[in-house]
């Protein structure tokens, strides 16, 4: 199935967009210019309190061309975790009173479970058994190296997420490949 393309150039736009398809539709990718371009755009922090506050997430990014990038927004599950974040950006929202009853019934059903973040510093150094692997890899470390830090703790936070041993040595793997094509997304 094709996932709905949407093209927003403000908050205002990707609500509008919500408030009519937040029940009928469950995914979308917003078209969204980069910086470069000059166009404009809402940040990935506007877009996802806009998501939040209609029960939806963020989920993945993917490059379009030298110009644009689609960010992917979907319905959230019925049992997905939150991250600490996005509860306190809920919380956020309900006080200043933007929180939509789907956007409710989406954060009180998020309470009821520990956050996807839980045990996971904030800032965590980089696992051993990633150090081992990229130690391995020259060209890996090089890029991996040269990310910048919050790109590292995105993968750092990724691998620690994995609940199997068996998935968190996939995960490394899969890192390393990712750093060795010089690939900054997951």
């Amino acid at each position: 199935m094709e996932v709905k393309k949407v093209r927003v150039f403000s908050r205002a736009d990707f609500r509008k967009w919500l408030e009519k398809n937040h029940s009928k539709e469950s995914k979308v990718a917003l078209v969204i210019h980069k910086k470069h371009t000059g166009k404009r755009f809402p940040t990935h922090r506007e877009l996802l309190e806009e998501a939040i506050c209609f029960g939806w997430v963020d989920t993945t990014v993917k490059g379009v061309d030298e110009d644009t990038f689609l960010r992917h927004f979907s319905k959230r599950g019925a049992n997905s975790k939150w991250s600490d974040n996005t509860l306190r950006y809920a919380r956020e929202l309900l006080v200043v009173g933007r929180m939509t009853p789907a956007g409710i019934a989406a954060y009180e059903s998020g309470l009821k479970r520990p956050t996807h973040d839980f045990g996971i510093p904030k800032n965590p150094s980089m696992p051993a058994d990633l150090k081992r692997a990229l130690s391995r890899d020259k060209l890996a470390l090089e890029h991996f190296t040269g990310y910048s830090r919050s790109v590292k703790r995105m993968f750092y936070r990724w691998g620690l997420r994995a609940k199997r041993a068996e998935t968190r040595s996939k995960r490394v793997v899969e890192v390393v490949r990712l750093a060795r094509a010089g690939r900054r997304v997951i």
